[in-house]
């Protein structure tokens, strides 16, 4: 690699590994339905706490709460008083005489009432708090203006801090931060005083009240993240580059590098071998041999054929080459470069799949399938360890290695290390795993006799 990117890709990971480890945090209920920025729903779950006579266990005291700390709030010109709170009323979407419908009405009846308009995302609308101000009174509710002192008139504009402010003068701002800074001094006040069910639904809001306009530890982290990957998106994509390169290079040689890393391996030549797959011949410790072809080139489906296993459905004889009709019973291992290319290099995982080829008949695949499960569950200390039985028509059977990317130099040399390792596992050491699957081809093949 040039020095030049070395250097700043260095640079890159020493900065990444400043940041500090966040997690995803668990969406809130609002969050999980969709719904975590409708303004109306977190109407409603603020003015269900706030009225004493809902179903929550709360009675009075959130609203209590809430009316003390607003009349400590510097911008706010309320005075609570213990000796009203029997006689507040609560409702929500009152129609005007002006025919607006503010969020909320808070009132005693001839001392005074708090007018409330919500904001989550959306913008003030036309004249709308201009119109509450001036409304007459509130239709429905038995509440006229002229009836409560003018200095007792009270508008709150609830919305998030960095909101415009609201057009009517008389409307105080006071944010939904502040808002669920009071929501958790509550619950912390209230700890083991409430029903279990209220308290998890206040956590969850205050939740998607912080997580909607607040950066969370977690966003806050991943919006660090995305700036170093600007700062050095040049030299990310440059080597980027260079291993989508050494990826299809190794596509085409894995093969070889395979072969050659086998002691007990002997390239040979086989009938009619394509000319870009490599052949082997396998002596094992007991003096038995087998050829194998690794079957390279292509970008995604990367196959280790044991001879045997590509056969002409007519007279069964082996063959080598991929037929171009469906000709062929054919099994294969496939390491899938591409489809588990993630897997790879994130996971530092290889998986060996048997596969069928395109000329089997659903019926061999779905026969084969059940045979080899029943041969795999019945000699499971037999074979690889990792070996599974998916019971999947077209892979019924995947191992798993891990690929030692800490001990080689370069991911791909040890990926071959772990195709070496995994070949020797099913050739060398568990041998029966080969046993079974051949013994389910050939049961299987009876279907085409």
């Amino acid at each position: 690699m040039p020095e030049r990117l070395d250097g700043r890709l260095a640079e890159f990971k020493r900065q990444l590994d400043r940041l500090p480890e966040a997690e995803t945090p668990p969406p809130t209920t609002l969050q999980v339905l969709g719904r975590g920025q409708l303004e109306q729903d977190w109407q409603r779950l603020l003015f269900h706490f706030l009225s004493p006579e809902r179903p929550h266990g709360l009675d009075h005291a959130f609203l209590e709460h809430l009316l003390t700390t607003l009349a400590d709030h510097d911008e706010v010109e309320y005075t609570f008083s213990p000796f009203d709170l029997t006689d507040i009323r609560v409702e929500t979407e009152i129609q005007t005489s002006n025919e607006r419908r503010p969020d909320a009405v808070m009132w005693v009846q001839d001392e005074w009432f708090i007018c409330w308009e919500l904001k989550v995302t959306a913008a003030e609308g036309s004249g709308q708090t201009t119109d509450y101000v001036q409304a007459e009174d509130f239709n429905g509710i038995d509440l006229t203006k002229d009836g409560v002192p003018t200095e007792n008139h009270h508008y709150i504009y609830l919305a998030p801090s960095e909101a415009s402010p609201p057009t009517a003068d008389e409307f105080v701002p006071v944010s939904w931060e502040w808002m669920s800074s009071g929501l958790q001094s509550f619950l912390t006040a209230g700890h083991g005083k409430y029903p279990a069910e209220t308290t998890a639904q206040l956590n969850s809001f205050i939740r998607t009240i912080r997580s909607e306009l607040q950066m969370t530890e977690y966003q806050e982290n991943q919006q660090q993240k995305a700036e170093l990957y600007f700062d050095y998106y040049h030299e990310i994509r440059e080597a980027e580059s260079a291993f989508d390169s050494q990826w299809d290079e190794y596509a085409d040689t894995w093969g070889t590098r395979l072969a050659e890393s086998l002691d007990i391996a002997e390239v040979i030549e086989l009938p009619t071998q394509p000319a870009n797959q490599v052949a082997v011949e396998i002596t094992k410790p007991n003096g038995e041999s087998e050829r194998w072809m690794f079957r390279q080139g292509g970008s995604d489906w990367a196959g280790l054929v044991k001879e045997g296993w590509w056969l002409d459905k007519a007279d069964l004889a082996p063959i080598y080459a991929k037929p171009d009709d469906k000709s062929g019973a054919r099994i294969s291992l496939f390491h899938r470069l591409e489809q588990n290319r993630s897997k790879a290099v994130e996971d530092q995982t290889l998986e060996l799949q048997l596969w069928h080829g395109t000329g089997n008949s659903d019926q061999f695949m779905y026969d084969f399938k059940d045979r080899i499960g029943k041969k795999i569950d019945k000699h499971a200390s037999e074979i690889p360890p990792t070996t599974e039985a998916t019971g999947r028509r077209g892979g019924p059977v995947a191992l798993s290695y891990d690929i030692p990317v800490g001990d080689h130099d370069g991911f791909f040399n040890a990926y071959t290390a772990a195709l070496h390792d995994a070949f020797l596992d099913i050739v060398i050491e568990y041998p029966k795993l080969i046993t079974l699957i051949e013994e389910a081809f050939e049961e299987s093949l009876e279907i085409y006799e």
